[in-house]
């Protein structure tokens, strides 16, 4: 038997990696505490429920506790308790606790008198008996609005933790997330059920189909690990369909299958992207040396897990547009051979009250659960731009779930941000920890122009050109960006002809169509303030620095 003093130890020799079991040990604990109001946070409700009614019976197997009562809440059937399973039979049963919902009724109101009924008629008289009761989805029909229905389970609550001694009355709301009424938050204990681990997928699903269709138990756990982010339910369901297509004996199949699966899960946030590691990593990138070698001397910091506050966290690209920023986070992802996950925060945005930031609690949740990943954020300015002035709050909330995230998280996760001008985001984001480093990426100096050039030509399937055409086109794009680089050379073979043949007149005609944005009035502006932050050593050069070369970018 388990008894409370053995309850903390229990829960930290769980490994770090069982998040379900120590979700499961938690709620047990609260359980026993009492706490007449949970909120278990979850978009899995069958997972949720399995794990609510496995705390309860654990609850119960206490020597203080001798007994228990489960029940469940249906909007169509009402309260349903769980009977003892019948001899030889491991299905539950359930049986109707109370008359369904009438249909002049609201059914959480008359859900409220049941539970305010059954406090009065049972929990108070069976002091040392247990009773729990799940409420899936309630989080979305009692929201901030419902002052009403709020107060109603407000006076419940009240009444429970008045009476002496306390009951052992626990309501368990289960759902994805809740904008709960101010009258009740003080009640309100909040739990989240992580998405399962790559050992929790392994555990339910992937070391049946190692015994069963003879897959290597290395392979089953290397699937697992591939499909985690995935809810249990959907990786089921994946699971069915590897075992239609017989591809468990085609490991390579099956992972580009959970892979597709993932993918899914990832864009039904409506805010992130997924992209699978593809490409040559830094050895596509031209130029950029000192980004390249701070990344290359963090490998392996990221990789390794025995010092988890070593690996590196975020980092910043500030610069021009079209100077390779959005490209060299593709690299790095590559490099690192990780995922990268595309974070568009300002489609969070929604009209509804409280789900702005319950979209964000959830792409953070899936953001973690597909770790290690690469998180970018492309031009931070416009999501965090409006951080403390706007009317709603939303943005503020907003950039506050995400600022906390960042500095607390626990995960193989690195952030990639890129910004036109810093000026327009919050200061607080620039607090010393927030970012491990922040490179100014400028227009390619004379080396990297040289590189840039050589690697679209190669890109665009044309002929290398010799040393002195390299040479002149190098000298003449001085302040080109890498984007107008590429313009250059598709330009050029534009003019050239289908399958003709690049001339010295057509690379002269491609530069004369080009006026590179350096040139303009607010590119001058932006990059007197780069200049700036190098001088004042608030940011590092993305480039190896070439004497005098920044300076002649000023008209």
């Amino acid at each position: 038997m388990n008894s409370y003093h053995n309850s903390q130890q229990e829960y930290d020799h769980v490994p770090a990696d069982q998040l379900y079991e120590k979700c499961l040990l938690e709620l047990r604990d609260l359980l026993r505490s009492r706490y007449p109001l949970v909120f278990l946070r979850s978009s899995e409700e069958n997972r949720a429920v399995r794990c609510a009614m496995r705390s309860h019976d654990q609850c119960i197997d206490d020597i203080k506790i001798k007994s228990g009562d489960l029940c469940r809440w249906d909007s169509k059937i009402g309260f349903q308790k769980r009977l003892l399973p019948k001899q030889g039979s491991e299905e539950t049963q359930w049986q109707q606790l109370a008359n369904p919902p009438s249909e002049n009724t609201n059914p959480v109101i008359q859900a409220l008198d049941i539970l305010q009924r059954q406090l009065q008629d049972f929990v108070i008289k069976y002091p040392d008996r247990q009773f729990t009761y799940i409420l899936p989805d309630w989080s979305a029909l009692i929201g901030s609005d419902d002052r009403l229905i709020a107060r109603r389970l407000k006076e419940l609550l009240l009444d429970i933790e008045d009476r002496i001694p306390r009951p052992r009355m626990t309501l368990i709301v289960i759902g994805a997330d809740w904008s709960i009424p101010p009258i009740v938050r003080n009640q309100v204990h909040i739990l989240d059920l992580a998405l399962p681990t790559g050992k929790e997928l392994y555990d339910n699903i992937f070391s049946v189909a190692s015994e069963k269709y003879e897959l290597l138990e290395t392979e089953a756990k290397r699937l697992a690990e591939l499909a985690q982010g995935i809810p249990l339910q959907a990786a089921i369901q994946a699971a069915m369909l590897v075992t239609t297509r017989k591809l468990w004996t085609q490991p390579e199949a099956t992972g580009k299958l959970l892979l597709e699966v993932k993918k899914q899960e990832i864009r039904k946030t409506g805010v992130l992207e997924y992209y699978t590691p593809q490409g040559e990593g830094l050895k596509s990138v031209g130029g950029l040396e000192n980004i390249k070698a701070w990344i290359e001397s963090r490998k392996v910091w990221f990789e390794q897990d025995l010092e988890p506050q070593m690996r590196p966290r975020a980092i910043l690209l500030e610069g021009f547009p079209g100077c390779g920023k959005t490209f060299i986070a593709r690299a790095i992802a590559q490099e690192w051979c990780v995922p990268q996950i595309n974070f568009e925060i300002s489609r969070l945005q929604s009209k509804f009250v409280g789900e702005s930031e319950s979209n964000t609690f959830h792409a953070l949740r899936a953001i973690e659960a597909s770790a290690p990943n690469i998180l970018f954020m492309d031009e931070i300015e416009k999501a965090f731009s409006g951080t403390g002035t706007d009317t709603s709050g939303v943005s503020t909330r907003q950039f506050g779930t995400f600022l906390s995230w960042l500095n607390d998280h626990q995960y193989p996760i690195f952030f990639i941000a890129t910004s036109n001008d810093r000026e327009k985001l919050p200061p607080e984001l620039f607090r010393a920890g927030r970012f491990d480093e922040i490179f100014i990426v400028m227009p390619p100096n004379t080396q990297e122009r040289g590189e840039i050039i050589q690697k679209c030509i190669q890109n665009h399937n044309l002929s290398a050109i010799d040393n002195y055409t390299l040479e002149e086109l190098v000298n003449q794009t001085v302040g080109f960006t890498g984007a107008e680089l590429d313009k250059l050379v598709k330009e050029s073979k534009y003019l050239a002809g289908f399958q003709g043949t690049l001339t010295d007149s057509n690379w002269s005609q491609a530069l004369a169509k080009i006026n590179p944005q350096y040139r303009t009035g607010k590119m001058q502006t932006l990059l007197q303030k780069y200049l700036k932050v190098l001088s004042d050593g608030s940011g590092m050069a993305a480039s190896i620095g070439e004497p005098g070369f920044l300076n002649q970018l000023i008209l």
